[in-house]
């Protein structure tokens, strides 16, 4: 068997139920080698499927709304809108921009976790960089009446 890898990208819907709550609230019977108390979540779909995922996969998959901008991003990238994309772009371009500064006010001051093999000049260079393109991206949202 030749398994192939995916990475899965949308927004759902959950509430945090045992593997026994969900079977009662389907209606079912819990099979005697499933254990009615494994946490997890009861999870609803975009077109109303509804399943139970246990919680250590759940968390492992998924991050709560509002808690990581550049995962909810990641559904706009999908969008047939445009719009949507290029809101998805610059959200997380700008989102990378202030990781990379704060990076590198903690390079320059020698407070860094870690020794970067790069030079704090090339770092740079990047930060500039990644500026101009938020400010190109900037100009084009305002000809083209995107809010970003």
């Amino acid at each position: 068997m030749n398994f192939e890898k995916y990475v899965g990208i949308k927004q759902l819907e959950t509430v945090p139920m045992t593997r026994g709550e969900y079977n009662a609230y389907r209606g079912w019977t819990i099979p005697a080698d499933e254990n009615p108390e494994d946490k997890g979540y009861l999870v609803k779909y975009s077109d109303g499927y509804i399943s139970w995922s246990p919680e250590k996969q759940f968390e492992e998959a998924y991050s709560k709304t509002g808690e990581n901008l550049l995962y909810d991003t990641a559904v706009l990238m999908k969008s047939d809108d445009f719009k949507e994309r290029f809101q998805a772009e610059y959200i997380q371009l700008k989102i990378r921009y202030t990781r990379l500064k704060a990076m590198l006010e903690k390079y320059k001051a020698g407070t860094l976790p870690f020794k970067p093999k790069c030079s704090y000049e090339l770092l740079f260079t990047q930060l500039v960089y990644m500026k101009n393109y938020m400010n190109v991206l900037e100009e084009r949202a305002e000809l083209e009446d995107i809010s970003i």
